[in-house]
């Protein structure tokens, strides 16, 4: 959130192993105009194919709604970086209740892709899901975005409040308690 607010800067953000050494080529070439910052979380990152790894500061779409699936009804989820995997898995669950759903792995915070917030303007409800603080983060940036072509459009912002956290050792947990799991994400996603 704090390093979005410097201008001219890019935040580039992993969801695996090979996007951070896709993201560290990208930033030598993306350096030549300013500065560029890398920010993943602590702990093991997960492991994915060669068709998961996206390149520059574009977002990749990660599920897509089926083709049958009006975008309109549907539900788009931007995860930012880690919480992608969690936006995977709560995008099956939403699929399985009959609910049509796409996400994003945004990777690029800083710029935000403008395709990516194009077609979650075309979706019935967006959520935004990030491990960082909720206050002025990317997901409230994804909603100014939304919002300036559709003001009416209802996005939903997840992510930690700004307080001081207990500590634990397991980064799941805290993001548990604050409903930044499968189960947070999946009632985030159909609550009216």
């Amino acid at each position: 959130a704090l390093l979005s607010k410097v201008p001219g800067m890019r935040v580039l953000v992993p969801s695996s192993a090979q996007e951070l050494d896709q993201m560290i080529h990208d930033a030598m070439s993306l350096a030549d105009d300013g500065p560029v910052v890398i920010r993943y979380p602590r702990g093991q990152a997960r492991l994915v194919s060669e068709l998961e790894v996206g390149s520059g500061l574009a977002a990749r779409r990660a599920v897509s709604i089926d083709g049958d699936a009006d975008p309109n009804e549907g539900v788009c989820i931007i995860a930012i970086g880690r919480m992608l995997e969690t936006a995977e898995k709560a995008a099956a669950e939403l699929r399985d209740r009959g609910v049509a759903c796409s996400v994003w792995d945004a990777r690029s915070c800083v710029p935000l892709d403008p395709d990516m917030i194009t077609d979650a303007t075309r979706h019935g409800r967006i959520v935004t899901l990030e491990d960082g603080i909720r206050d002025g983060g990317i997901g409230q940036a994804v909603a100014d975005l939304v919002h300036r072509s559709d003001s009416a459009k209802r996005v939903e912002v997840l992510g930690l409040p700004t307080a001081f956290l207990p500590h634990d050792p397991k980064a799941g947990n805290i993001l548990g308690r604050h409903g930044l799991d499968v189960r947070g994400l999946v009632a985030a996603a159909t609550r009216d």
